[in-house]
């Protein structure tokens, strides 16, 4: 029984990788990806084996490319998702930025190999295609009827949702679906929220995410606030992360 324990459907799988079922029943099928038939003809896959092969990058191929809303550069102009050689050293690959125009002013020591950049990012194909792509939006909540509510309403939104109830369903997320702003509730706990928080902020995967707090209070400890680009108010809605949104997006466009 406890051996059971340690298989995931394939839509649990889905769900880790960020992709839809049908693209991990594509993995089984070319091998990507080792798993099991159940009596009944299912699929069961080893988490701790699929969490392996995700860290390894192993599914970021063309396949993963397709099945992601967003590209990123090396992507956009790699041959079937494989990235330039001149890719690998640059700070955009190696941070994984969602949007490289946004690492590009940074000092040359940082290391961004301008591999595309021959004109000006207002002149740039990707820079047309992605500067007004949707945001990424995460929310980290255990409320299963919060949870219920905003998949429901989200559908119809501006931006792209995806949620977690735990620690570590957020970090697997994150791996594929790179967040832009990431909605604590509040109600996981102070020392739980802050340490995520914190987590958040230093993963390289997402240098530049806004970590939100959805709260009951009009502020956070004063020794929280660094760590904090925004508060809303809990119980939430899917109209207060569009409202948000819209406003992420005013301030960028000024």
């Amino acid at each position: 029984m406890a051996q059971s324990k340690n298989f995931i459907s394939t839509g649990k799988a889905a769900e880790l990788c960020s992709v839809t079922p049908d693209t991990v029943l594509k993995w089984i099928k070319s091998g990507r990806i080792p798993a099991n038939r159940t009596p009944g003809g299912h699929f069961r896959i080893n988490q701790q084996t699929l969490v392996s092969i995700i860290e390894s990058g192993a599914l970021q191929g063309a396949e993963a490319a397709e099945n992601r809303i967003f590209q990123f550069c090396w992507e956009y102009y790699g041959t079937e998702g494989k990235p330039k050689d001149d890719c690998y050293n640059c700070i955009a690959y190696r941070s994984r930025a969602m949007r490289c125009y946004e690492v590009s002013q940074l000092p040359e020591e940082a290391g961004h190999a301008k591999v595309f950049c021959d004109n000006t990012c207002d002149n740039c194909e990707y820079y047309q295609v992605v500067q007004g792509q949707r945001f990424n939006v995460l929310v980290v909540t255990q409320n299963p009827e919060l949870r219920t509510g905003l998949e429901s309403n989200a559908k119809d939104m501006d931006f792209n949702l995806k949620i977690a109830d735990n620690e570590y369903k957020c970090s697997m997320i994150i791996q594929n679906f790179r967040a832009d702003y990431v909605i604590l509730d509040s109600k996981m706990g102070i020392d739980r929220w802050k340490e995520l928080a914190e987590y958040l902020n230093k993963d390289p995967r997402v240098p530049f995410v806004k970590v939100v707090l959805a709260s009951k209070e009009n502020g956070v400890p004063v020794e929280c606030e660094k760590l904090v680009f925004a508060i809303i108010g809990n119980p939430f809605e899917v109209r207060d992360i569009d409202a948000l949104m819209g406003s992420a997006k005013k301030q960028i466009s000024n």
